[in-house]
């Protein structure tokens, strides 16, 4: 009996084991794990499936390159769950300097792409990185707001707007302002935003609305949220016109959403349907617009598409659309209902946090993923001009992909 007992009791150490090596390696919340699961899945059969007609490389070839890209952003997601929240902080500064030296390193020695430097050749592969820029923006913002939660209350975090009081002050209270608490909030948001201003003018709103979200919730008063939107409006307008190498290509993306889209338009046919366009918009949204209206309520089925080969960066810039075709209103709507899971439960771990620094990080890195996600689909259906953000998760692997599961690890 003894025996007996002592084997059933270390087969239950055993197993309590185990059960403790499972818990540290799939820590977290398990609905994210799911969310994330799920659309690595769809992101290989959409990716096979949409790079399927082009030549470079036979349809196994692209499959294992997407299963290799997916394999590595796992063994990343894996890696930064590891971590905890706190090893992060004595870093943060150190990799937002790499990030951001790195941005400008990609503006001036880059891989153009249409025209516009978005990548880096490092080490034999183009590299992005203003993907990690983003992601070092929140945590350098996490990290200024958790260290002011005490007087954040209480004390002003923006000076006055009238500048030329600030030097008649013999207490310098404005100055003392800008120095101890705007420049450490804002100058890291304010910098990056310049500099991806000059790649992709869809990042640059990104990384803005997200960190004013943050400045929202991290409890800065409504007054000084009041001056920085002002301020931010006015600079943002500047940038976009002063600075921005891209100002022609915004405004024709934006001539597709006038007013008068619907009155101006010919009609074609796709597929033998009837399909309204509208002469100003560009070829890239009407093929995605065509690939939509195809598709039905179920869909074309896996790997029967008709307008891949028309349908520019079908795998990434426009993988919604082309997911809408294959797989139908359901699979675009069943795409959204995960990401929609994937923010719910973010908010909820966010609630669950007991210190502001790890509050404010998960809230930063979920408003990136859900805004470029929510950007992308809004690109394909035509209600935002376009954008090149690709869809996380689910367009072809790559620098995206990596960052994104490295952010949901986090």
């Amino acid at each position: 009996m003894s025996n007996n007992s002592g084997e059933i009791e270390g087969f239950g150490d055993i197993r309590n084991g185990a059960r403790k090596v499972l818990n540290r390696i799939f820590g977290g919340d398990k609905a994210v794990w799911a969310v994330t699961v799920i659309m690595l899945v769809i992101s290989v059969f959409v990716a096979y499936s949409a790079l399927a007609y082009k030549e470079r490389l036979s349809s196994t070839d692209q499959l294992i390159d997407q299963l290799k890209m997916v394999g590595g952003g796992i063994v990343v997601l894996f890696g930064a769950s590891l971590f905890r929240y706190q090893w992060y902080r004595p870093l943060i500064k150190t990799g937002y300097i790499v990030s951001l030296g790195l941005t400008v390193a990609m503006l001036i020695w880059g891989t153009e792409v249409g025209g516009v430097k978005r990548s880096l050749p490092l080490f034999g592969i183009e590299f992005q990185p203003f993907e990690l820029l983003k992601i070092m923006v929140v945590l350098m913002l996490a990290d200024a707001l958790a260290r002011r939660q005490k007087i954040i209350d209480t004390t002003p975090m923006i000076p006055n707007l009238c500048f030329w009081r600030w030097f008649k002050d013999p207490k310098r209270k404005d100055i003392n302002t800008i120095i101890d608490h705007t420049l450490p909030l804002l100058a890291p948001m304010a910098i990056a935003c310049l500099v991806t201003l000059k790649t992709s003018n869809s990042t640059t709103l990104i990384i803005a609305v997200s960190c004013f979200v943050m400045l929202f919730i991290g409890r800065i008063q409504m007054k000084d949220l009041g001056k920085l939107l002002l301020v931010l409006s006015v600079a943002g307008v500047l940038a976009f016109t002063l600075l921005s190498n891209r100002d022609d290509t915004g405004k024709s993306r934006l001539s597709g959403l006038q007013p008068n889209m619907f009155k101006e338009y010919v009609v074609v046919e796709s597929d033998g349907l009837p399909y309204y366009h509208n002469p100003n918009e560009s070829e890239q949204a009407t093929n995605a617009k065509m690939s939509i209206a195809t598709g039905g309520l179920f869909g074309k089925g896996p790997g029967m598409s008709t307008h891949r080969s028309l349908l520019q960066e079908a795998e990434s810039d426009m993988v919604y659309a082309f997911l809408i075709e294959e797989y139908g209103a359901l699979g675009g709507l069943l795409v959204m209902l995960l990401f929609l899971i994937l923010f719910y439960r973010s908010i909820q771990i966010f609630q669950r946090c007991g210190t502001a620094f790890p509050s404010l990080v998960v809230l930063g890195l979920t408003m990136i993923i859900t805004l470029q996600a929510f950007m992308h689909m809004m690109v394909s259906v035509a209600l935002f001009p376009l954008t090149g953000q690709q869809l996380p998760l689910i367009s072809k692997g790559g620098t995206s992909l990596l960052f994104t599961l490295a952010s949901i690890g986090m």
